[in-house]
């Protein structure tokens, strides 16, 4: 019987030795590099965006591909939705004003930069990216929905509600998602790179 230890006996071994400070540190910005440049890009994104030359073509694009998933969405659910005069939309009777804060469009620039800038392999990038867009897509539109049906019969949280809860609720949704995809990479799980004892 051999006395070497086995190979993921070396990985969890690694694991288990806590780090000093400057590892610490280390480790930390390693992990949280993506994070912080996607955040710093984003911000250099959403200020090209707002520039007074583009604004308002950007303005345009995103609250018509909005509107029209809105309607297709409701309509796919069987809800009354309608749209009789752009930027309006009315859900069971209920019209509001679609603008360029409701269509999450800060939100889907800074999963693109956060997915493409993840510590992982292409594909891994690409997955997390199309799970993050369905995931925003799906909850942008149900947020329509939601307030409409707020707006119809709890009018006076309508503006409380949708000034405040979607946008931490989509914050809180991205931090669960990236935690999940790169849970491991956070960890700093090394036993894969653990050379074979000769």
């Amino acid at each position: 019987m051999s006395d070497k230890p086995k190979e993921g006996e070396l990985g969890k071994a690694k694991r288990n030795i806590p780090l000093n400070k400057k590892e610490a540190y280390s480790s930390f910005i390693i992990g949280f590099k993506p994070l912080i440049i996607a955040v710093l890009l984003w911000i250099v994104t959403i200020f090209i965006l707002h520039l007074p030359a583009i604004k308002d073509e950007v303005a345009l694009f995103f609250v018509k591909f909005t509107l029209n998933s809105a309607l297709t969405f409701g309509n796919m659910l069987f809800i009354a939705v309608e749209s009789n005069r752009y930027p309006l939309i009315t859900i069971e009777g209920y019209t509001m004003k679609i603008v360029m804060e409701c269509t999450a469009y800060s939100f889907y620039i800074f999963v693109i930069y956060l997915s493409l800038l993840s510590p992982v392999s292409f594909k891994q990038r690409l997955l997390t990216l199309v799970i993050f867009i369905v995931v925003l897509f799906t909850a942008n539109n149900l947020r329509f929905i939601i307030m409409g049906f707020i707006g119809l019969h709890y009018e006076h949280m309508f503006h409380y509600i949708h000034n405040y809860l979607w946008d931490y609720l989509f914050g809180f949704l991205i931090f669960l998602i990236w935690i999940w995809r790169f849970k491991d990479n956070m960890d700093g799980d090394d036993s894969a790179k653990v050379s074979k004892p000769t």
